[in-house]
Parts: C-alpha cells; structure tokens; sequence
C-alpha cells in the first residue's frame, strides 16, 4: 500500500516527466527543423564563420542542452513514479536512460568543439581555410553517430517503461503500446545502419510517428497525470 502522500507525489512527478516530454520534443524539432546548423561550403565559408548560419549553430547547441535537461528530467521521474511498482526495472531504465545521455552528451560536446575551432584565429594561422574546414568536417561526423547510437539505450529504457505503464494501466493501453512499439524502433534503426552499409535515409522515416508520440504522451501526462489503483497498491497486474 501507498500512502495518499506519495500517490500525490507519483502524480507530480507523471507530470513533470509529461513537462519533459514536451520540452526536449519541442527543442529536437527547433533544432532539426527550424534552424540550419549547416558547415558552409567551402567555397562560399569566411575566415570568420564555417557555418551556414553561426547563430543558428550556436542556437543548435542550446537546443541539445535543453533536449538533454528534459530527458534528464523525464528519466528521473518515470523512476520515482514506478519505483514502487517493480523497483528493479525502474533502476534498470534509469542506468540505460543514464547511458543514453553519456553516449548522447558526446555529440553536443563535439559540437561545441566544433564551433570552438571555427572560431579559434590562431589556427588560422597554422592551417588555411580548407585544412580547418576539413577539420571540422571529420569532428562533426563523429556528431550523429553518437546520438543514433544513444537510442539504442534510450529504446529500451522506454520499453521497460512503457510496459510497465502498460501493466498499471496508469495511461491508455494504447498509448503504452505506442510507446513500446516507438521505442523498439529507435533501437532497429540504429543497429540497421550499423549493419546495412548503404541504409536509404527514407528509412529514418520509421521514426517520426516516434516523435508525435513523446509529444502526445508528454501533453497527456502533463494533462491527465496517471491513473492510480483505487486501492492504492503499486502492484501490477498479472
């Protein structure tokens, strides 16, 4: 049994990880679609600015950092929500949730190396524009390998956690078994590419009913909050 305290506590913090949902949702879709994070080509960069649009890279990397806060938020709170349910699989979860940000942190971390050296005049002197554009080139394709490679931890700490939701019946079962089903995906995608050399890009297009459902599930958390037992036991069903 739980007490009305922490039943109001689990509810919180349902919410706050529906508040987290939205944010890194909202800040992924800024970054991927709204602003060009692109290196310029070489033939058009300045000695100034390798990049298409340097605010806009810099405002990328604001965007990774606020992506990164809201999983942080989101992971730590689905683990105080469902500790008391099967307290072994949220720790599970949350180590992979964890790994994920580790994995993932190195590709903002590049990027903040990247824009370090585009603007680094010194280095100017030691290389010419097409030597530190190459440069930059070869760190920023260090950059999405590492979050492609993150989701593949991310994908089964949501399993776990949405198969747990599922048992509780805290939200819909639907929406628990899109959850489940979006984040399978984002571990086949990664190890699809890994494992298939020339993987049409199409086939990232498996990810975006993904992101409508972090959205969705975000606002309905947030919203709704989750249904508790009326007998107040964190205990799933057989």
């Amino acid at each position: 049994m739980i007490t009305k305290t922490e039943q109001n506590l689990q509810q919180f913090y349902a919410r706050l990880a529906g508040f987290s949902y939205i944010l890194f949702t909202v800040a992924g879709f800024v970054k991927n679609f709204l602003l060009d994070t692109r290196l310029s080509d070489i033939s058009t960069a300045q000695v100034n600015s390798l990049f298409e649009n340097e605010m806009h890279f810099r405002l990328g990397i604001l965007a990774e950092a606020i992506m990164f806060l809201g999983v942080v938020m989101a992971s730590m709170s689905f683990y105080l929500v469902l500790k008391s349910v099967n307290k072994p699989l949220a720790q599970t979860a949350l180590c992979l949730r964890l790994v994920e940000i580790i994995i993932g942190s190195i590709g903002a971390v590049i990027s903040m190396a990247m824009l370090a050296l585009s603007n680094k005049t010194y280095l100017i002197e030691m290389f010419d524009l097409q030597q530190l554009h190459n440069i930059i080139v070869i760190a920023a394709s260090f950059s999405l390998p590492a979050y492609e490679y993150s989701w593949i931890f991310m994908g089964f700490a949501g399993i776990i956690t949405f198969y747990l939701f599922y048992k509780m019946h805290f939200i819909p079962r639907a929406w628990s078994v899109w959850g489940m089903i979006t984040y399978s995906s984002l571990i086949v995608y990664p190890v699809a590419k890994l494992l298939i050399a020339d993987l049409p890009r199409e086939a990232m297009f498996v990810l975006f009913p993904g992101a409508l459902f972090e959205l969705g599930v975000g606002v309905w958390l947030l919203t709704m909050g989750i249904k508790i037992p009326n007998d107040g036991a964190n205990m799933p069903d057989k």
